[in-house]
């Protein structure tokens, strides 16, 4: 599982380099079939016969594409719901959201995580397929997406967007070498661009844009390389599982602002880089909420992670608030957002708490109250004479 999880999470991190494999937000393969569609065909009316009605003719539609041997095809496009279409739109731009202020931190605290600094080319890319069969016309549908891969974001700050590329842009090619297409697409060039990012400053690549071709040449750029995660939970959550970091919605939902969707981000690339031992848990939980629900609601318990010590918190405070220094974002806001999650959490008993939620995973933070002053102060000073912000 371990080797599993690793290759998983290589993939998602070249979603902000290489903008491919591992980015597509795949959704479970438990959405109903819809209602079989009856179309009843008027019969001919001979003469002098008396009228007779025609057996009804019968379709299945499924929205992935499959159909069930014997069946006949429906002559016009398959039917997806307004529904639909609004949770995946809303589910790509909170994913784009989480993109954007988790850049900035990758990009300026590449001096912060050498063990995890890498090359990136900074956009996300994806097709039809890069959802589940259920959602494929979902996605053709609400973000226009066919075969072809293309371009949903553009990190800030990155070659890409320093270059000129822009959503909507369809990969044609790279390097020289055609991006592939289809139900692997996805998979196919990330292999590709792996192997010609290689050792390389800089890549050429070639773009669809609006029916003309378009040729970049893109810089690579350095950064922390950490797999980024929305959660499909109300819970008001963040976990880290040693290379990923998921946020929740319910957690995207609490934040007044970016600032403080950068406070929580922070927190978990700092955990990340500082924890060790066994992270099984998290990665099983972020495992279990990184798919946009359809249907009924799983039943299944959510996997519990340990809490942490307070101790360990702080010293994921004090890496964070460099990190949020570096990137530009005011620290003197850190601890009192940090008290309105206590404080929102102390309006429930602690019996009907969430298992994973944020009160839950890091009961210690009186003492972290105390601490995070300290630790705002120091880098204020540090400011103040222009030394360099590092821990």
């Amino acid at each position: 599982m371990q080797a599993s999880r690793r290759t998983g999470n290589l993939a998602l991190a070249l979603c902000l380099g290489a903008g491919l494999a591992g980015c597509a937000t795949r959704v479970p393969l438990d959405t109903p079939v819809p209602p079989v569609r009856t179309v009843t065909a008027p019969a001919p009316l001979p003469a002098p016969a008396p009228v007779q009605k025609e057996e009804p003719v019968t379709y299945s539609v499924d929205l992935g594409g499959a159909r069930d041997d014997g069946v006949r095809p429906l002559p016009d496009a398959p039917v997806v719901s307004q529904q639909d279409i609004d949770r995946l739109r809303a589910w790509v731009a909170d994913h784009n959201r989480l993109y954007d202020v988790a850049g900035t931190l990758m990009i300026r605290n590449v001096e912060l995580c050498p063990n995890n600094a890498r090359r990136i080319l900074g956009f996300t890319a994806k097709n039809r397929f890069s959802y589940t069969s259920q959602f494929a016309d979902t996605a053709a549908a609400a973000l226009g997406l066919d075969e072809r891969l293309q371009v949903i974001h553009v990190l800030p700050g990155s070659g890409a967007q320093n270059t000129g590329l822009r959503r909507g842009d369809i990969l044609l090619d790279f390097n020289g070498q055609p991006v592939p297409s289809g139900p692997q697409a996805e998979r196919e060039a990330s292999v590709l661009i792996i192997s010609e990012t290689r050792g390389k400053q800089q890549v050429k690549l070639t773009v669809d844009r609006q029916g003309q071709p378009v040729t970049l040449d893109v810089p690579l750029t350095d950064a922390c390389a950490f797999g980024i995660e929305l959660g499909d939970s109300e819970e008001i959550g963040s976990y880290a599982d040693g290379y990923r970091v998921m946020v929740t919605r319910g957690m995207l939902g609490f934040v007044r602002s970016e600032t403080e969707l950068a406070y929580v981000m922070a927190g978990e690339f700092a955990r990340n880089l500082l924890a060790a031992g066994d992270r099984t848990a998290a990665a099983a939980l972020i495992d279990q909420y990184r798919f946009l629900k359809t249907g009924t609601p799983s039943s299944a318990a959510p996997v519990q992670i340990r809490p942490y010590a307070a101790a360990a918190d702080i010293q994921a405070d004090r890496l964070a608030l460099y990190m949020l220094a570096r990137s530009g974002y005011d620290i003197r806001a850190y601890a009192p957002f940090w008290e309105r999650v206590a404080q929102a959490a102390s309006t429930v008993p602690v019996a009907e708490l969430p298992v994973n939620s944020y009160a839950v995973l890091h009961p210690g933070f009186r003492e972290r109250q105390q601490a995070i002053p300290r630790l705002v102060s120091t880098i204020e000073q540090k400011r103040a004479r222009n030394e360099p912000l590092l821990p």
